[in-house]
Parts: C-alpha cells; structure tokens; sequence
C-alpha cells in the first residue's frame, strides 16, 4: 500500500473508532478498579476480552492473588514472523465509591474520568487502533501480544513476572501511557527514572514520661534523626530526591515512645548502576543511633527499575517516529522522571517506547482528563505505525 493511502487509511480508522473509544472509556471510567480491587479487574478485564475476541485474540487470564487479573492475548496473522507487545495497565489509585462521586463527563476538548488518562485511553487506542489496522489490512506480518497490567500503580510486582514470562524476546514493545504535549509536539518516552520504596522501624524502650523519663528510649527521637538523615542523601544536581511519608508511633504522650515507623521513596535514579548508591545510603541507617540502645531496621525493594536511555529504545521511537512523519504529526524522543513499566519492558532487552496513549492532565487526581483531539490523533498514529513496521 501507498504510503498516502495508509495515511488516508489511518485517519480514517481513528475517525471511524472514536466513538467507540469514548463509549469503552465512559464504562471503564464507572467501574471502580484501584489496585486489589478483585470485582472491579473482573468487570474491566471481561470489557476489553470481549474487544480481544471480536478481533479473534487468543486471550489469556492470569490471575493474581489479591489483584485480579493480568490479560495476556495475541493475535496471530498467517505466516508472522516476530512479535511485538502492547502494554497498559487496568488498575487506579482509587478507591471504592469514587466513581461515583466522579462520573464521566466531557467538557469542551476534554474528557474526565477516574484513571481515564493513567491509563484507560491507553487500553481504547492500543484495542481500536488494531482493529482499524485490521480492517484496514494494515497489520503487520507480525503476531501480536497484548498486555494488560492489573498492578502498575504499586510496583509490578506481580505484572514484571508476566513481562518476563510473556514478552522476552520480542522486537519492541509500545507502551501506552498518556503523553505530553509541549509547543504542538507529542512527546515518545524512551527514557524514565527508577524508583525505591522502604520501610524504617525504629525500637526503643517505653517509659513514664515524667517519673522515669531517663529510663526511655525515644524511638521517635530517634526516627527524627533517621529522616533527617536520609534527607541528607537528596542529590539537588542529579535530580534524586529521597522522600519520607508515613510517619507512625508510640502511643499516648505521657510515655516515651517505644516504637516507630515510616516509610520512604528513593525517586528519579537515572540508572539501573545507580541503584547501588541508592541502597547502600539507605542500609546505612542502621549503622549507628543517636539514641543510645534504640535499634533501626530498614527494607526496601525496587518499585520501578530505570528506563535507561539507549540506542536499543531510540530503534522503538524511530518505528514511531517514521509513522509520525507520514501524518505529519509532530513528535519528539523525550526522558521524563515519572516511572512506567515501560521500564520493565526495556529491562528485558526489548527496544521500547511509551506515552503512546492521549494527552493527559491532573492524573492521580478526581480531577484527571484526557485531551480528546489527541485520542484520535495518537488512534491514528499508531494505526500508522502498524501499517509501517
């Protein structure tokens, strides 16, 4: 085909699918999903299987305990050779009943939603835009994997094990998280900073507070110290911050605390190798105590490795970017700090590029919006994109 025909063909597919994005948006927006939301990942993932099998996907569930389901399905054309993966994730930050409180809505260029830009716009463009491909016969002689990821908000715990189970050794992975758009042009992550979580738990002694105060051992004295401590670790110049939120313990004020909890994040590691400086600052905590006797445990685990820059992940944007030319839509290869599992997916040697879905605005928030011209602009980019790998 023509490359103005496959331009046509794109616009026109985008065109032709909007309104059923915005009807799958509008469902997935009333269903409450955040994170272990077992009900609502049945009601969700059932949603876009029923899309995967009207296109005649394999579909697979792979269900996570106390999360749901994670949805792995492939379209296979005859004779493919390759595979490439397209992720969103299915869960939110919210919790029961805000759905509710917060419908659907369009105002203007924009629609408002509950996860509907983190990542639900995501999940309608990577669907429609290969039916459009589809029917079109833009679809690539390649098979196909979807991936659906029903624990992105906390760490991908769960859904990293599918990564690299279900995607290894594919030829690239297009991940649909929201994007921005600065100066009319759509910004292609191929770069993202890693995340750390952790604990501290301090044990002292308890004690009267005022008939045997010099008998107590102030845990959250001693916590005090651990926080400003790990806020020493903040690297202005590279852009790591270390952030501490919780803080817990002890119990009424007239005793001296015997216990105490926090927990922390180590953001914005520009690299998987610096990591290692990461974590030794962090089990440094427990070396020595201001408060005599008080002891400091710490733990921590990976949330989000970095999403490196590299010439592997540059291949994925020039897939995008070539697609991107053919429209005329401006496009850039950008880093941002916020972690995806795009940064998974780069981890398995797979060239990756993200923020693939709609622009979005106020994510995490119950005001969250998606900008709706550029649903069916990035609808009909990828449909391109597929028509030219």
């Amino acid at each position: 085909m023509q490359h103005t025909d496959i331009a046509a063909a794109a616009r026109a597919g985008a065109e032709q699918y909007f309104d059923a994005e915005l009807e799958f948006l509008k469902k997935c927006s009333a269903i409450d999903c955040g994170t272990g939301n077992v009900v609502g990942n049945a009601k969700v993932t059932a949603l876009i299987s029923e899309i995967l099998q009207e296109m005649g996907a394999e579909v697979k569930l792979i269900f996570a305990e106390g999360l749901g389901n994670h949805i792995v399905a492939t379209l296979r054309p005859e004779g493919w050779k390759g595979s490439i993966v397209l992720n969103a994730h299915t869960d939110t930050v919210f919790g029961e009943g805000f759905t509710a409180q917060h419908p659907f809505h369009i105002e203007g260029d924009y629609a408002y939603g509950l996860g509907i830009g983190d990542c639900k716009a995501g999940i309608a463009i990577s669907l429609y835009a290969v039916k459009a491909a589809m029917e079109a016969g833009l679809l690539p002689k390649k098979e196909i994997k979807f991936i659906y990821n029903c624990d992105e908000e906390i760490g991908t715990q769960s859904g990293s094990q599918v990564y690299a189970q279900e995607a290894k050794g594919v030829e690239y992975a297009f991940v649909f998280e929201g994007c921005d758009l600065r100066d009319g042009v759509y910004g292609v992550v191929t770069s993202r900073r890693g995340v750390i979580l952790g604990t501290i738990d301090v044990t002292g002694k308890e004690a009267h507070a005022g008939a045997a105060y010099l008998e107590g051992r102030s845990a959250i004295l001693e916590m005090a110290h651990k926080i400003i401590e790990l806020y020493s670790f903040n690297d202005m110049q590279q852009g790591i911050y270390y952030n501490v939120a919780p803080v817990e313990g002890g119990r009424p004020n007239g005793i001296v605390a015997g216990s105490a909890h926090a927990e922390f994040c180590c953001a914005g590691l520009p690299t998987n190798a610096s990591f290692s400086q990461a974590e030794q600052n962090i089990c440094s905590l427990e070396e020595k105590t201001t408060v005599p006797d008080c002891r400091v445990t710490v733990g921590y685990r990976t949330l989000f490795p970095a999403m490196e820059k590299s010439a592997q992940n540059h291949l994925a944007y020039l897939a995008v970017e070539k697609a991107a030319h053919l429209l005329e839509i401006p496009v850039a290869e950008v880093a941002e700090a916020v972690a995806t599992d795009a940064a998974y997916l780069s981890s398995l040697g797979i060239p990756t590029a993200d923020a693939l879905s709609a622009v979005w605005k106020d994510i995490h928030t119950t005001e969250e919006c998606i900008y709706l011209p550029s649903l069916k602009e990035k609808t009909a980019l990828f449909i391109a994109t597929l028509a030219m790998l």
